[in-house]
């Protein structure tokens, strides 16, 4: 066993060169230090055989780049709960198109079910709850015979006496070939304008765009009863906000497409080398899929953006500007509509909004229905006016 020197976490290149050093062919990192050994550490010349990951969802891209420094490298993305007192599942082979790495098959003398919320087995490809049995399970939790009971289980399909389950609070589902594909702690899931959303899934889309190496999606509150999805991206410059919105569109409902694209050239850390979720800051202008900025061009679009902007907490907002590609959404969109009806003093209907979302297209619904509105005889009045003037 070769342990690193203190700190060695802040010097990739450094822990490289230990790892060549010493002839070290089996190394355990976490997928966040992982990334970094792999973008700044010369690891192609570490000498490394295998590589064992835990503690943290693998992307896929970091896998596959792993593949191209290190041929013939060995990949493990390890699971196993504390309660189970190791890792219970084995190597994985990374496929083109994986969304995300698999968890590989339950080592010997372990047992892995997959649990729907009654308590049955999830066919395969249905996520359910991850429950680990085995010999190397824990007995319970000292001095909290409540909480054994609730996380350890009688195992009514091992045929052992006595025999138990652990319910690790983690989702999954079995894939074809047998391997179980990870879907993130059920204690991550968030509720967001009264859809439930895995942010797993979400960060598992966005692995699949060429641009982002890594990707972390979390639900931020910045303003009292504003809450929001947020994604965090390390990637290409290229891969703005806008990119990004438009590759989850694809496959992902708009309920579940974030509302900011936060570039980071490294996701923060903690001590321990694990991502430190308290450290990811608020999104800032260049975070909303903002098109190119074009100023308002009538008093109505001003009018306008000086809403939109004031509900979507962004700093400015162009006639070409799309309202949900700059976070918006049904709540916020009664809410312009009743800002508009305060503003203007003009009624337009909410669904207007939805249909006509560019800002300019929006203003010019906005003038047609207050044409529409004034008296025919009226306006022939007014337009002879006008002749007679010019």
């Amino acid at each position: 066993v070769v342990l690193s020197p203190p700190q060695a976490h802040h010097d990739p290149a450094g822990l490289v060169e230990t790892i060549r050093r010493s002839g070290v062919r089996a190394a355990f990192f976490v997928p966040s230090m992982l990334q970094l050994l792999v973008e700044g550490g010369r690891l192609d010349e570490s000498g490394l055989r295998r590589v064992m990951c835990g503690g943290e969802a693998l992307p896929p891209a970091l896998a596959r780049r792993l593949e191209e420094l290190l041929s013939g490298i060995e990949i493990y993305n390890m699971f196993g709960p504390s309660e189970a007192s190791q890792a219970v599942t084995g190597r994985v082979m990374v496929r083109d198109g994986d969304a995300t790495v698999p968890l590989g098959r339950p080592v010997a003398n372990t047992r892995i079910y997959i649990l729907d919320r009654f308590g049955a087995p999830s066919p395969v490809g249905v996520p359910g709850e991850l429950y680990v049995g085995g010999v190397q399970m824990a007995r319970g939790y000292l001095g909290r015979p409540g909480l054994t009971a609730e996380r350890f289980l009688p195992d009514p399909w091992s045929g052992e006496a006595g025999a138990r389950v652990y319910r690790t609070g983690d989702l999954g589902r079995w894939r074809a070939d047998g391997t179980i594909e990870y879907l993130g702690r059920m204690d991550f899931q968030v509720k967001v304008r009264g859809f439930r959303i895995e942010p797993a899934e979400i960060e598992a889309r966005l692995a699949e765009h060429p641009g982002v190496r890594a990707a972390v999606v979390l639900a931020r509150e910045d303003a009292p009863g504003e809450k929001r999805l947020v994604a965090y991206v390390v990637g290409d410059e290229a891969a703005g906000a806008e990119v990004l919105r438009a590759h989850l569109g694809e496959t992902l409902p708009e309920y579940m497409l974030p509302a900011a694209f936060v570039r980071l050239d490294a996701l923060p850390l903690t001590p321990n080398g694990k991502l430190d979720r308290a450290a990811l800051p608020a999104p800032e202008g260049d975070a909303f899929a903002a098109r190119g900025y074009e100023p308002p061009s009538t008093q109505t679009e001003q009018a306008l953006a000086e809403i939109w902007a004031e509900v979507l907490g962004v700093e400015r907002v162009g006639r070409r500007d799309h309202f949900f590609e700059l976070g918006g959404h049904s709540l916020l969109a009664v809410r312009v509509i009743s800002r508009v009806r305060q503003a203007l003093d003009v009624e337009v209907a909410l669904g207007v909004l939805f249909t006509r979302p560019v800002l300019t297209e929006f203003a010019q619904e906005i003038v047609d229905s207050q044409l529409a509105r004034v008296d025919p005889d009226e306006m022939a009045r007014l337009l002879a006016l006008l002749r007679e003037a010019g």
